[in-house]
């Protein structure tokens, strides 16, 4: 069975980028906001391109501020150091931010304090958004058409 194709990207590059990266156990796709305070996605995808984890966060700019909304990746691929990549990739895009975390499953509440004591930087959960962050009232999300298309991401 053949894994399917990660949402906008055509089916030839897609299949360019495995090509590419089989050398790689895991590869990295991100996927960049639509605007500054949108959703940044990181999606992680075996050798053979299925998909085993993602990573959604936000960032403020103005407030410095950053959020961790979703981590999830595959259980047989846990405590591999994959979240840790995920989570140091997310900080880049803040450093020196103010950072939280949305709810936190029982593995969470074991993981951000080892990742928060090893990186120097505190993951509480549900720390308080700024106003940026937040989604308006009767907010309504565009309707689907051209979105940015995800990145290989090489440096993770």
């Amino acid at each position: 069975m053949t894994p399917p194709v990660p949402d906008y990207l055509s089916p030839l590059r897609w299949r360019w980028i495995l090509l590419t990266t089989q050398h790689r156990e895991v590869r990295f796709l991100y996927w960049p906001p639509e605007h500054p305070t949108g959703y940044r996605n990181l999606r992680m995808f075996d050798r053979d391109g299925y998909n085993i984890g993602r990573l959604v966060w936000v960032v403020c700019d103005t407030c410095r501020v950053a959020s961790i909304n979703k981590i999830s990746i595959d259980p047989d691929r846990h405590r591999q150091g994959l979240g840790r990549r995920l989570i140091r990739r997310a900080v880049t895009d803040g450093p020196n931010y103010t950072w939280q975390t949305s709810g936190q499953s029982p593995q969470a509440k074991q993981f951000f304090p080892a990742v928060a004591k090893e990186l120097g930087i505190a993951f509480p959960e549900y720390g308080g958004v700024c106003e940026h962050l937040a989604s308006p009232p009767r907010y309504q999300p565009r309707p689907p058409g051209r979105r940015p298309r995800p990145i290989l991401e090489r440096a993770i």
